[in-house]
């Protein structure tokens, strides 16, 4: 009886010290998955992600708004929209007289689609800054992208001043709205006036589709609208594209770029089922048009259809889709989630032979023959090649040693992963490696460090993620190893 009270005891000191060690390293509990944010739940997500170095002191003190102001911009650098706008709010609530905050917050809802938001936050600087141009443009591109395109021409046309970005919006709302000479004439006024690249290249976007509808007299109106929605699309006002092309369609159903135009367009604003059947009335109307195979690859994918992308992929590089090196892309992605890992290593090698030049393309072919088909003579071939190509990259030179490691060469992968850190001290892949490489060799005590390092220089990425699973496995391992031998000595 005391013997069994004696080994309970144990039992619970263990377990107390094993959760203590998880609290005082902040990883994750033993299971760790890489699911995708929700959005209603980002905030918190992010907060659980946070790497190190962008936590907060504990101690808190009286932040001045600069300081509010540089974090809030750190945050968002880091991918943490939401923890940016958060730090923005307690910015402005600091210095409610300074509008920046908000105008900061607006721009971070544009830019991650949320633009019911936006149009509230920019509708609200309109107000408070009835002169502010910046605030009105901001608030006609959350209108045009929630497809209220007469409101946006009206924000549009209250801004008087000659302003490039202003006279571009209105060429394109006039376009249309199917006003083509005024279109033509205010694209050409924002051409002239200049100051943003970006929006001159626009501009020329547009005019050319009106210069190609021109060389070809005899081509019907609806042609001009089709060149139009392409340009939309090219100019990413995905929104704008998507009625034109859809009253094309409904009056000529034939028309196989229209289709496919709009097929693009739902893709491109996630819309997918929408992008499938458009595409899939493309197809009906030409079986080896590359573009409509490739969009549907991807559409087919978003939506968990693997074999159906895998499908239209493999017919889009029949037909010779360009470039070629997004068909081999995907299908990669494809391979992988159906478990051909053999198809997406050989599709990962065909991208490494169109494009070496950056060293991350080595990663995953080489994960799936080390971790998923055991060919680690293959990984280590690849490893090579990546440092011949890139020989000062501190990623390369982790590469060699990753795949020395599952060759069994255990004293030569500790030499090349301790130079990738020498090489860049804050990459986090040569941390992990090592933490693998102590545990191999069973130095269990230095694999949790490295694995801990690795854990804290990852910003919510595999490595990270990884670091963190096998950090906790590995300490659970331990500490149930010793809760065993505990037991049997008190026999």
């Amino acid at each position: 009886m005391i013997k069994n009270i004696f080994r309970l005891f144990l039992l619970i000191i263990t377990s107390l010290i094993t959760l203590s060690i998880l609290y005082i390293f902040e990883l994750p509990p033993f299971k760790v998955e890489n699911t995708p944010i929700n959005i209603d739940n980002s905030l918190q997500n992010e907060l659980e992600n946070l790497p190190d170095e962008l936590k907060e002191n504990n101690i808190a003190r009286n932040k001045t708004y600069e300081e509010m102001v540089k974090r809030a911009e750190e945050l968002e650098k880091s991918g943490f929209p939401s923890l940016a706008i958060a730090q923005w709010q307690e910015a402005y609530k600091k210095n409610p007289q300074n509008l920046n905050p908000l105008f900061e917050i607006g721009k971070i809802d544009i830019r991650t689609k949320n633009y019911a938001k936006a149009e509230n936050i920019f509708q609200d600087l309109t107000k408070q800054d009835p002169n502010s141009i910046d605030a009105k443009i901001y608030l006609g591109r959350s209108l045009l992208n929630q497809r209220k395109i007469t409101e946006a021409q009206n924000v549009f046309n209250s801004i008087t001043s000659n302003n490039q970005t202003t006279l571009y919006y209105k060429g394109i709302i006039s376009a249309f709205f199917g006003d083509h000479q005024q279109a033509q004439s205010l694209l050409n006024q924002a051409i002239a006036i200049g100051g943003d690249e970006d929006i001159t290249k626009k501009s020329n976007n547009f005019l050319n589709a009106y210069n190609e509808f021109n060389f070809s007299t005899e081509s019907p109106n609806i042609h001009l609208k089709v060149l139009l929605a392409r340009s939309y699309n090219q100019c990413g006002e995905y929104e704008m594209a998507i009625p034109l092309l859809f009253e094309i369609t409904k009056d000529k159903m034939d028309y196989r770029d229209a289709w496919i135009l709009l097929g693009y367009a739902y893709l491109q604003t996630d819309k997918y089922q929408d992008a499938i059947e458009a595409l899939e009335r493309a197809k009906t109307l030409d079986k080896q048009k590359p573009e409509t195979l490739f969009y549907l690859g991807l559409a087919y994918y978003s939506v968990n259809k693997f074999q159906e992308a895998e499908d239209n992929l493999l017919l889009a590089k029949q037909y010779n889709f360009e470039p070629k090196i997004l068909v081999d892309q995907k299908l990669a992605e494809v391979y992988l989630e159906l478990q051909k890992f053999q198809e997406s290593a050989q599709s990962y090698e065909n991208v490494l032979s169109l494009n070496s030049q950056d060293v991350n393309y080595y990663i995953k072919p080489m994960w799936i023959y080390l971790e998923k088909i055991n060919q680690p003579q293959k990984a280590l071939k690849l490893a090579q090649k990546a440092l011949e190509e890139h020989p000062k990259d501190a990623m390369a030179i982790n590469l060699v040693g990753w795949a020395l490691i599952y060759n069994n060469d255990f004293k030569k992968a500790e030499n090349y992963l301790k130079t990738s850190i020498n090489v860049n001290p804050l990459l986090d892949a040569p941390y992990l490696n090592l933490g693998l490489l102590y545990e191999v060799t069973k130095q269990e005590q230095k694999a949790l460090k490295y694995y801990q390092k690795a854990h804290e220089l990852g910003i919510n990425d595999g490595v990270a993620i990884s670091a963190a699973t096998r950090y906790n496995n590995l300490l659970a391992q331990i500490n149930t190893t010793n809760s065993i031998q505990a037991n049997i000595l008190n026999q």
